[in-house]
């Protein structure tokens, strides 16, 4: 038989996936673990037993298997003085302040300072208990944005050190609120015109349409009339009807042309419109050469057109304009309207001039106040051409829409071909009609030359028009999934309608999204167009700003010297993971997310070799502890350790912790665990807090030592504790029910552990009877234990014929290395039993292929372990 000594000197890898059980070659082997439980991986490579979790509230909120996340924690940071943990919750906030200097309660402690359930308006919050994971924020200075793409942006406003209030976000407008500087989007297809009835007003009807064939007589053909008693109904016997019905491919206005005066007659078209409801209008007929038009209904059937008297030579047609279906009809037509729908108090755009949507009439008619007149800016610069010694003046308007004959006002033109602006400027009439692009007017003058000028052209006018859109964030488009702040601009991502979106405000201007005219700190507004969808889900403001899809990673480079601008903002695809419902979060100079699946966990970081973003997989030596994620957070010089700590929650209830040192290329995961399930976490400076479920009651906690002013402050090593006072009963009802178990200790030197009490009913009152330690003072700390747990990978070693993995062998003794351990187990037996700190040695008896050593510490009490030797014997 052969014996050697096998050091593990440092277990700087935690916890690693037993598909590695193989790999005794690697460096990751002999530094790792098969299990570590509730050990935090030090800087040194060391395993110190974590803290306690210590209760600071109990929500009075039951667990609900469907819908599992009832509280999602941000934190909210004002100075290195004011900080606060922020609880979103179903149609309600609670904001907890961390009272360090005790102001309201014992140092430390956290405070309840608001509880808000409505708006400054009196509505109802929109926070909604099936949706928290998903929920985005950014904070600047007193107030924090919560975002979702089903309701618009909320903002949480510190208003005094313990007072908060929730409003809607509100985009600023022009001095005279005639100009809403919010984001616009265009939704409808490029060939759609949009057709207001006036240029001013309220109560303005708008129509959407396309341009197809016109036909004068493709529903009745020429008929006539005149004979008999009573009037009769037109026969319906054009190319476009059938069986003396019409059904149209698309609604259409229907036309009535005669050659003869018919303007005494009344016309009564009844059908349906293009929602399929029975609609019927009434219009009187038209004059000799000319054309009459329904207005009122856009007609997809007709059945029946009736003539009040007799009539001559009257056919019967549609229009070219084909209605196109734009607007939202949700819910029920009443009293000629949709009033449930989305379109409602939405604003669209006739070119840069704002109209109010009131009501929505159908699919392809709404209602509209008029905030200022109607006008278009030419998009062509110079649009205006003279001609020498005429008055006539062509006009470039890209698709205009008139038909000739319209009144229009023309403003803002300069002088040009001799002929001045005041003679140009003002009312005036649509001459001929030289092609979709191009009309005339007539001046007030002639000019002496022939050229093109005029500068920057504005156009009054309610002529149909294909330059218009609509505000980008609405209930029917959907709102922002993303937020974050990122060279002084307010950056939103990623609604319903426009997932791969990014708008980002005016420098220093957080309510101002104005592109303006694309000025360095003008709005910046762009799209992820890289082939794929990409909705965007979170934005990260690191180095670049980087963006996180379902799809894949993105970023918006940042370039030396030189701010994002208008002119030089894009968005260059990296790689192709995507992202789950996880907020990443930067720790060791890298982004760390969750991957689309919840099976792996990547650091997105950008690599000056490659030039560009990599997401390698930091999770693969621990791939078993990545399980379904939710929640994530990064605690830098947490558990009293001067490294930093991401904690991700996970779906089964437990935590994944990770460290990092890229300087020192070392890595770890371990695992935490209690007796109950950690739901959110959020951490602020060194401190770690977390949602944690015991039995049904969920619990705001923190990773925390226990501590008494004037005494000082030690590791308790018990979850959800609290500190009671009560003699011979302590009343132990605001955390725990009748039938839990707890353990109870009391504050000596060191602390006296009085083992695990039966919680019972005291006069109806969950309590614990204490009537045995009167001589304590009747002052205890009650809490959950936990185990502290490390199982060593399969020790192995090279022996003078091979590597003895595969033989069986056995461990015949240990020594440990521990540092102010209060109790300690080796393979279930005792080693230490009050507090020491050295090295201790056990033996041990037994062979197998795989032997493993097991250290653990069920007691309420500290523990670091520094390493091991284990004497391998084969």
């Amino acid at each position: 038989m052969q014996k050697v000594r096998v050091p593990q000197n440092s277990f700087q890898f935690g916890e690693i996936s037993d598909s590695l059980i193989m790999r005794t070659d690697s460096a990751v082997y002999v530094s790792s673990a098969q299990r570590v439980e509730n050990m935090i991986v030090t800087a040194e490579g060391a395993l110190k037993k974590r803290h306690g979790l210590k209760n600071h509230y109990n929500y009075s909120i039951t667990y609900n298997g469907t819908y599992p996340e009832q509280s999602h924690l941000f934190r909210f940071e004002f100075d290195d003085n004011e900080s606060y943990v922020i609880s979103v919750e179903h149609q309600k906030v609670r904001c907890f302040f961390l009272d360090d200097a005790g102001t309201y309660t014992t140092a430390g402690d956290l405070h309840l300072v608001e509880t808000i359930t409505q708006d400054t308006s009196g509505n109802a919050l929109p926070f909604d208990q099936e949706y928290l994971q998903e929920y985005t924020f950014a904070q600047y200075g007193d107030v924090m944005f919560i975002c979702h793409p089903l309701f618009a942006p909320r903002m949480l406003t510190r208003t005094a050190l313990d007072a908060f209030e929730i409003s809607a976000y509100s985009f600023d407008q022009r001095a005279d609120n005639k100009v809403t500087y919010q984001p616009y989007s265009v939704f409808h297809a490029t060939n759609v015109f949009l057709d207001p009835s006036a240029t001013t007003g309220n109560s303005v009807s708008v129509y959407t349409y396309q341009k197809g064939t016109a036909d004068d007589d493709g529903i009745a053909e020429e008929q006539t009339y005149s004979t008999g008693s009573t009037p009769s109904n037109l026969t319906l016997d054009g190319v476009l009807a059938s069986s003396n019905t019409v059904t149209l491919d698309i609604a259409r206005d229907i036309t009535f042309t005669s050659d003869t005066d018919n303007s005494g007659v009344t016309l009564t078209i009844t059908g349906e419109n293009t929602n399929g409801l029975v609609a019927q209008e009434i219009i009187t007929g038209p004059a000799a050469n000319a054309t009459v038009s329904t207005s009122f209904f856009k007609f997809k059937t007709i059945n029946s057109i009736t003539a009040s008297t007799y009539y001559t030579n009257i056919k019967v047609g549609v229009s070219e304009e084909e209605y196109i279906n734009y607007f939202d009809t949700t819910g029920t037509r009443v009293g000629g309207e949709f009033p449930n729908s989305t379109h409602k108090n939405t604003i669209i755009r006739y070119g840069e001039a704002e109209m109010d949507v009131v009501s929505v009439q159908s699919p392809c008619q709404a209602t509209v106040n008029i905030v200022d007149e109607l006008k278009i800016r030419l998009s062509v610069l110079n649009p205006l051409r003279t001609i020498d010694g005429s008055a006539t003046i062509e006009i470039t308007h890209l698709d205009h829409g008139f038909s000739g004959g319209e009144s229009i006002t023309i403003e803002e033109a300069s002088a040009v071909g001799g002929i001045n602006a005041n003679s140009i400027n003002g009312a005036r009439t649509v001459g001929s009609i030289i092609d979709e692009n191009t009309y005339t007017i007539t001046a007030d003058s002639n000019a002496n030359d022939s050229e093109d000028g005029g500068g920057n052209v504005k156009v009054v006018t309610h002529a149909a028009t294909l330059s218009w859109d609509e505000q980008s964030w609405s209930g029917l488009r959907g709102y922002p999934a993303a937020v974050t702040f990122h060279e002084n601009r307010l950056c939103f991502g990623g609604t319903i309608a426009e997932p791969d979106n990014i708008w980002m405000s005016k420098v220093g201007s957080f309510f101002n999204f104005d592109v303006g005219e694309a000025a360095d700190a003008d709005s910046i507004q762009i799209v992820a167009a890289t082939g794929d969808v990409n909705q965007i889900r979170y934005m990260v403001s690191n180095r670049d700003l980087q963006i996180f899809t379902a799809t894949g990673e993105l970023y918006v480079p940042t370039y030396l010297n030189q701010a994002i601008t208008p002119t030089n903002a894009q968005i260059r695809k990296q790689t192709p993971y995507g992202t789950e419902f996880v907020q990443p979060t930067s720790i060791d100079g890298a982004t760390i997310f969750a991957e689309m699946g919840g099976r792996t966990v990547r650091e997105y970081l950008y690599t000056d070799t490659e030039e560009a973003y990599t997401a390698t997989s930091i999770s693969t030596i621990a791939s078993h502890l990545i399980d379904s994620p939710k929640y994530l957070t990064v605690v830098h010089s947490g558990f009293d350790l001067p490294d930093s700590y991401a904690a991700i929650t996970l779906g089964n209830g437990d935590i994944s912790l990770f460290s990092s040192n890229r300087a020192e290329k070392k890595a770890s995961w371990t695992r935490v665990t209690t007796d109950g399930r950690f739901s959110s976490v959020v951490a602020i400076h060194n401190r770690l807090f977390a949602n944690v479920y015991y039995g049904n009651k969920l619990c705001l906690c923190e990773f925390t030592k226990a501590s008494l002013s004037g005494v000082g402050s030690r590791d308790m090593g018990i979850d959800n504790f609290i500190y009671v006072a009560g003699y011979p009963w302590i009343d132990v009802s605001s955390l725990y029910s009748v039938g839990d178990t707890v353990t109870l200790g009391v504050w000596t030197t060191p602390t006296t552990w009085l083992g695990e009490h039966p919680v019972v009913s005291n006069s109806g009152v969950a309590s614990v009877d204490v009537s045995a330690y009167q001589s304590f003072g009747g002052n205890f700390w009650v809490g959950r234990a936990f185990t502290a747990k490390i199982v060593s990978n399969p020790v192995d070693a090279s022996m003078g014929n091979g590597p003895a993995t595969g033989e069986v062998r056995g461990i015949t003794n240990v020594v440990v290395d521990v540092k102010n351990t209060d109790s300690l187990k080796i393979n279930n037996r005792p080693v230490i039993s009050s507090n020491f700190t050295g090295k201790k040695e056990v033996r041990l008896l037994g062979y197998n292929r795989n032997p493993q050593i097991t250290i653990e510490q069920d007691n309420p009490a500290e523990m670091q372990v520094n390493g091991l030797i284990a004497e391998l014997i084969v």
